[in-house]
């Protein structure tokens, strides 16, 4: 049997382990990450590559409707007619697949709706590296709708893309 100054010692390092680690992971997410997962690594990539057009990116989430894949889809309500460019980047995965389809915009009694229409652009960006993909937007549209998906199921992935005018050095 432990003597009383003993216990007491392994009971009162037992309570504060236990008080220390709620401390630590109080201030996670369901799947262990820090609340503002990635607000930094978005906030660098909009400062080196931000165009005036338009730009959207996020967090990779797995879904119950398929939970082989992640995936963030951004519905960018914009004007755009004709030739840009989309500079694509992503982090902590190998690679995020990346479609840019047109959309327009559907009223009824249930409120907005999104329909997407045609394939405008598409890559598989090698995260570390920016991509560029040229998309050429047809007349008659509401915007664009950036799907991305991987294959990584750890919901560490995230992605940031910037509409940019065709060519532009940014």
């Amino acid at each position: 049997m432990l003597n009383t100054p003993h216990r007491l010692t392994v009971e009162v390092l037992t309570i504060g382990s236990t008080l220390f680690l709620a401390g630590c992971t109080s201030h996670t997410t369901g799947n262990g990450l820090p609340k503002d997962y990635g607000q930094d690594w978005l906030g660098q990539m909009s400062s080196q590559l931000a165009g005036n057009h338009a730009r959207g990116g996020g967090q990779l989430l797995v879904d119950d409707e398929n939970t082989k894949q992640a995936r963030a889809e951004i519905t960018l309500q914009t004007e755009l007619v004709g030739p840009y460019d989309v500079l694509a980047v992503c982090r902590s995965t190998k690679t995020v697949h990346l479609a840019i389809q047109d959309i327009t915009t559907k009223h009824d009694k249930y409120g907005d709706s999104f329909d997407t229409n045609s394939l405008v652009g598409e890559a598989n960006i090698h995260c570390g590296a920016t991509a560029r993909i040229p998309i050429d937007v047809p007349k008659g549209c509401d915007g664009i709708m950036l799907d991305a998906t991987t294959n990584d199921t750890s919901e560490r992935a995230l992605f940031d893309a910037f509409i940019v005018a065709r060519g532009s050095d940014q």
